[in-house]
């Protein structure tokens, strides 16, 4: 024993831990000693491995007294917090050890004990903590209301009603935050009386908006205008919880009309000015549910700032679901960032008023208003809209064209599908294209000739509209297309038409896609690994194996993910030689590749040492996904070495995850 205590004393860490793993399953007052005095090296790590061993070789009652005794060690704070963790880990079978030693002058050692219970939530520690509340220590008191606010136990309300209401401030004011966080209406009457003591106001307020008695409100409002600035904001967020709790903004929009009548809109343009992001966000809100038209100029200046747009959005949305055509003379602005903002509102409440204005935007010179103009006309669902929708399929745009086709879709069975196969050879490309894609949004199965005819269209980009029809169809005969594109001259149609193959399979796609796995163009060989990988098909996994050889480094990371995710003993043991590749990249992938298989932690743990950070965060990455056993010591070995910020973080979260 005195050659362990010798090492026990090593400077070497690595040392000290390994001195303790030789007292695993050694029973007895000896090793508890050792263990417990273990829990005062410098090294967590040290520690760690003495509470590991503590708590699963050793009955609680045989070291609980040990590990109270290291929360008054007031100049080890690691020790300290070694006993807290071991405490918290014993859960709620030393309850009764822990209220016992409550009973301590330290007043320091009675705040960690009330800290510990807090966590269990035992019940049997609810009277302690009662008379915590009591203690002459104020910070214990204070620690004590707080976990109680936690446990949410309705039997202490009383014990928090009578704090509230008594003289000493430092517990009143956590003890009201502890009500609402209790939320029983019970606690109402004692926090109502609160409100009338300033440093009680906020957590009152608060208090009473997490309850959401509806009847409370009218109390709050009125402290919108309090002379203090936070207890004003406390009201306004108070406000909001209220709406977010159920009670309907008609009942609050009549309280704070009640109270203060026209100056309601001033007071919250106030706030909506406000340097603190969720009192401007409250104050929006608000004004959205006042539905006071009056509120639109200032709001409008707001929506320029792009972190409040779309609060501003709602709080528009809302005013113009009640009188859409309040909005209609906003549209008559010179800002175009303006225009846009109310096109988008309208285009959100889509009211049958905002047709005629929305079928004029078709045509205004800026090409975000009039994709936007398309998309609200799509949701009015006004078939007058689309004769003038289809002008849009020829806009020079081709964002705009995108709106127009998904605009037109939504009109499905309204389209003439004759008319726009005639479209498919139209003198306009931009037509061709558009109409090729809009017959496949919709659907029309009927089309398929005439899009196979079109896919010998000169122009590369009605081609690519047919391959994406013919994905969207999925018919054999758009499959039976879709394998003609691959011979297709222009390789992004290759690469399209492979990838759309691989997502909808069969046993034509799988032998027509290993005819490109030659493809002279990088692009197509990646296509088809990746449609490969979707394919789920065993018999790709020779073909993905000959591309792990392929000249192009991408070619080559895209195989290794498409051999992941086919798995088998024959993909793991090609992935398993790829962590021997030269590039750095290829070899990452492949680490994170082995994250789907068993038994791979041997093969990469070496990686946690790699020099280059990225691979060893791989490593972390999936090692850490279970980090038991021999990979948990090579994690901790990690800790104690690594310089890297980001893998240290996530070395020490895969850590704290895996027990």
């Amino acid at each position: 024993m005195q050659g362990l205590e010798k090492l026990l004393n090593d400077n070497d860490i690595e040392i000290r831990r390994e001195a303790l793993e030789h007292l695993r399953g050694q029973s007895g007052d000896f090793a508890i000693k050792i263990l417990l005095k273990a829990m005062e090296d410098t090294s967590w790590r040290v520690r760690n491995t003495a509470t590991d061993i503590l708590i699963q070789d050793h009955p609680a009652e045989s070291f609980i007294k040990g590990l109270i005794n290291l929360l008054y060690f007031e100049d080890n704070a690691g020790a300290r917090n070694s006993a807290i963790d071991a405490l918290i880990r014993l859960n709620t079978k030393v309850t009764p050890y822990l209220i016992e030693a409550f009973d301590t002058p330290n007043k320091d050692v009675r705040k960690f004990i009330i800290d510990v219970l807090g966590e269990y939530k035992d019940s049997r520690s609810l009277p302690l903590m009662l008379n915590a509340l009591r203690d002459e220590d104020e910070n214990v008191r204070a620690t004590a209301i707080e976990h109680i606010g936690k446990v949410r136990e309705s039997s202490v309300v009383d014990a928090l009603i009578e704090i509230t209401g008594g003289d000493d401030i430092w517990t009143a004011y956590p003890a009201a935050d502890a009500l609402g966080r209790i939320g029983d209406r019970k606690a109402v009457p004692a926090l109502l009386k609160a409100l009338e003591k300033k440093t009680l106001r906020s957590p009152s307020i608060k208090a009473l908006s997490l309850i959401g008695d509806p009847d409370t409100l009218k109390y709050i409002i009125p402290f919108l205008e309090d002379p203090t600035k936070t207890i004003q904001e406390e009201a306004l967020r108070a406000t909001e919880r209220f709406y977010h709790k159920g009670t309907s903004e008609e009942f609050i929009t009549g309280e704070i009309a009640k109270r203060f009548g026209d100056r309601a809109l001033e007071i919250l343009v106030s706030h909506a000015w406000s340097s603190k992001p969720k009192v401007r966000t409250s104050a929006i809100l608000i004004l959205g549910l006042m539905r006071d038209e009056r509120a639109f100029s200032p709001l409008l200046e707001i929506s320029q700032e792009e972190d409040l747009a779309e609060d501003v959005k709602r709080a528009f949305v809302f005013i113009g679901r009640n009188r859409p055509e309040s909005l209609v003379r906003l549209f008559d602005t010179e800002s175009i960032a303006q225009k846009r903002f109310i096109c988008d509102v309208a285009g959100r409440i889509a009211s049958h008023v905002y047709y005629p204005v929305f079928e004029k935007l078709l045509q205004d010179d800026d090409g975000h208003i009039r994709s936007i103009a398309a998309l609200a006309l799509s949701r009015i669902g006004d078939p007058r809209a689309i004769e003038p929708l289809k002008h849009l399929l020829a806009d020079p745009y081709e964002d705009v064209q995108e709106a127009a086709v998904d605009a037109l879709s939504h009109f499905g069975s309204m389209l003439a599908v004759k008319e726009l196969i005639e479209m498919l050879r139209h003198p306009s490309s931009r037509i061709r294209k558009n109409a090729s894609l809009l017959l496949g949004k919709i659907g029309a199965k009927e089309a398929i000739p005439y899009l196979g005819f079109a896919l010998k269209d000169g122009d590369v980009n009605v081609r690519k509209a047919c391959v994406e029809a013919f994905s969207l169809l999925k018919t054999e005969d758009s499959v039976r297309y879709l394998i003609i594109a691959l011979t297709d001259e222009d390789t992004s149609i290759r690469v399209s038409s492979a990838l759309s193959l691989g997502r909808i399979g069969g046993e034509e796609v799988f032998n027509a896609l290993t005819l490109l796995l030659s493809d002279s163009d990088d692009s197509v060989r990646v296509a088809v690994s990746k449609a490969f990988g979707n394919l789920k098909d065993a018999r790709a996994v020779d073909h993905l194996i000959t591309l792990l050889t392929d000249k192009n480094g991408f070619v080559v990371t895209t195989a290794i993910e498409s051999l992941s995710r086919l798995g088998g003993a024959k993909s793991k043991s090609a992935l398993l030689q790829m962590l021997s590749a030269d590039d750095q990249e290829i070899r990452r992938t492949a680490i994170k590749a082995l994250a789907n298989f068993e038994a791979v932690d041997d093969y990469l743990i070496p990686f946690l040492k790699d020099s280059d950070w990225a691979t060893r965060m791989a490593a972390v990455e999936v090692l850490g996904k279970n980090a038991k056993g021999a990979v948990r010591n090579e994690l901790e070995k990690l800790l104690d070495r690594e310089e890297d910020p980001i893998v240290k973080k996530a070395a020490e979260k895969s850590l704290k995850n895996t027990p």
